[in-house]
């Protein structure tokens, strides 16, 4: 017994290692250097690992519904919206720098609307905001990636605040807690496998389809208005507009009847953020938003 708390003291200790215990620079440059997709749901569709029906129910059941109290705070406050949109744009940039996973971007916007619901916004304090940003990232990364970059190497793009490793972690530790340690919530991106399975894509068309959903995704997500809508209508939306861009031919009528009968959603809350989708994809950021070239750059 004594033999296993030993090793339970080590692992404890592995996870919240000091800084130096990550990869060398000499490594860190190299990863940084290889362009590395989202590789799992490409594996599960060559392996046909694709969730069940009684999974879909666990997600929907799992789904957050969005009554962020102080996420109101996007329509009462526009000093508030602007904060969170170059939050996320951050978050964005310096994902795709690191070469991370679109889910690892994901994750970071979840933990940061989530973190701001339960606070009182500082404006006096703008370098909070961004210190609770390099925190929401730096914690998604380290649940999604398995290389991880030094806590001052994550902070790229020239940022307006440098902050210490030090305070970082306790940034960290403050988020973890106020968000009850629930760091895999479901997201848009939990649904993707379930939707190409049911809707019965041509099968060379199935991994250009989750890239472009991805690209799509993170072209909207700095919007604030999406953070009042369920992950899987998000989602729903998402698919609507990628089916358009992958085939111009394909009935948008009976594509929207499956993912409300997959996913359970309102024809007019559907309809309503597909609307958004479009909107906000016209003012995106410009390495992001032009969904077709992200469709030309996967080879298909």
């Amino acid at each position: 017994m004594a033999h296993e708390q030993s090793n339970t003291h080590i692992v404890v200790y592995d996870l919240y290692c000091k800084e130096e215990h990550w990869v060398d620079e000499e490594e860190e440059r190299e990863i940084n250097n290889i362009s590395t997709p989202s590789l799992l749901p490409h594996l599960l569709l060559e392996e046909g690992l694709f969730p069940k029906e009684d999974e879909l129910h666990q997600l929907l059941s799992k789904e957050e519904v969005p009554q962020y109290s102080s996420l109101n705070y996007m329509q009462g406050s526009l000093s508030l919206a602007a904060a969170r949109r170059k939050a996320v744009e951050w978050i964005l940039v310096t994902n795709s720098h690191h070469t991370f996973s679109p889910l690892t971007a994901v994750l970071s916007v979840n933990y940061l609307d989530r973190f701001l619901a339960t606070l009182q916004f500082q404006r006096d304090k703008p370098w909070m905001m961004h210190l609770v940003t390099v925190a929401c990232l730096s914690i998604a990364a380290k649940v999604e990636e398995t290389k991880v970059p030094l806590l001052l190497d994550l902070q790229v793009q020239k940022p307006e605040f440098i902050f210490e490793p030090k305070s970082i972690q306790k940034m960290e530790l403050l988020v973890l807690s106020t968000l009850g340690w629930k760091m895999n919530p479901v997201t848009p991106i939990s649904f993707i496998n379930y939707i190409v399975k049911r809707l019965d894509l041509v099968p060379n068309k199935q991994w250009e389809f989750l890239t472009v959903f991805e690209r799509l995704l993170l072209a909207v997500v700095a919007d604030s208005r999406f953070v009042h809508y369920r992950p899987s209508v998000f989602a729903a939306a998402i698919t609507l507009h990628v089916i358009d861009q992958l085939d111009s031919s394909a009935a948008p009528g009976y594509y929207k009847k499956e993912l409300m009968d997959i996913l359970k959603i309102s024809k007019e809350r559907l309809e309503v953020c597909y609307q958004l989708v479009m909107e906000s994809r016209s003012n995106g950021m410009p390495e992001f938003k032009n969904v077709s070239y992200w469709l030309k750059s996967t080879g298909h």
